[in-house]
C-alpha cells in the first residue's frame, strides 16, 4: 500500500512539473476560434494604440517576447514596438480595452497564462478575474478584458515565430 501511494505521489509531482513549464521564446498569440493574432493597430508605435486581432502573418508586430515574472505570469514585449499592453482603464474592469504602453513594473502589465490544453491558454490579468477576450471575429476588432466565460473567444494558442520583418 505504501509503495502504491509513493508511486501515485511521484506521478502527480511529475505531471504537475510537466504542466507548469516556463514559456520561453517569441510567439504570436492566436485566438483558437477566430484564428487571428494580437497586435497593435496598424503596427503603430504610439502609446495608447489599441490592441486588435489580425490575420496571422509572421511579422514582428504580431510577435511577443515572453518575460517570465514568476509562476505562470509574464510580461509581453512586442518585437516591433518594444512595448507591451495593458488595460486602458485603471483599475481594469469588465469590458476594458487593451492598449499599448511602454514597459513598466506595473502589475497592470502582468499576465497569468492558465493552461487549458497543450499550448492553449486563458490569459488572465494578474490579481484579477479578467481574461483577454476577442470582441469579435472581425479584423482589427478590439481585444478586451472580460470575466471568465465558457467560450473559445478567451482561448489562445502560442505560435512560435521569429520573424525578420
Amino acid at each position: 500500500m505504501k509503495k502504491l501511494l509513493l508511486i501515485l505521489l511521484v506521478t502527480f509531482l511529475m505531471v504537475d512539473v510537466a504542466t507548469s513549464q516556463i514559456i520561453q521564446g517569441t510567439f504570436a498569440i492566436q485566438n483558437t476560434t477566430t484564428g487571428k493574432n494580437l497586435r497593435p493597430f496598424d503596427a503603430g508605435n504610439q502609446n495608447g494604440n489599441r490592441i486588435v486581432s489580425y490575420n496571422h502573418v509572421a511579422w514582428k508586430c504580431m510577435t511577443w517576447d515572453f518575460k517570465h515574472i514568476g509562476d505562470s505570469t509574464y510580461q509581453l514585449k512586442n518585437l516591433f514596438t518594444s512595448k507591451t499592453f495593458q488595460g486602458k482603464d485603471s483599475p481594469a474592469k469588465q469590458g476594458t480595452k487593451l492598449e499599448q504602453q511602454p514597459l513598466s513594473t506595473s502589475t497592470s502589465q502582468h499576465w497569468t497564462f492558465v493552461r487549458i490544453a497543450k499550448n492553449t491558454y486563458n490569459i488572465r490579468l494578474k490579481g484579477t478575474e479578467l481574461y483577454i477576450t476577442a470582441s469579435s471575429s472581425d479584423t482589427n476588432s478590439d481585444i478586451i478584458l472580460q470575466g471568465k466565460q465558457k467560450n473559445a473567444l478567451q482561448s489562445w494558442k502560442l505560435v512560435a515565430q521569429n520573424p525578420d520583418m
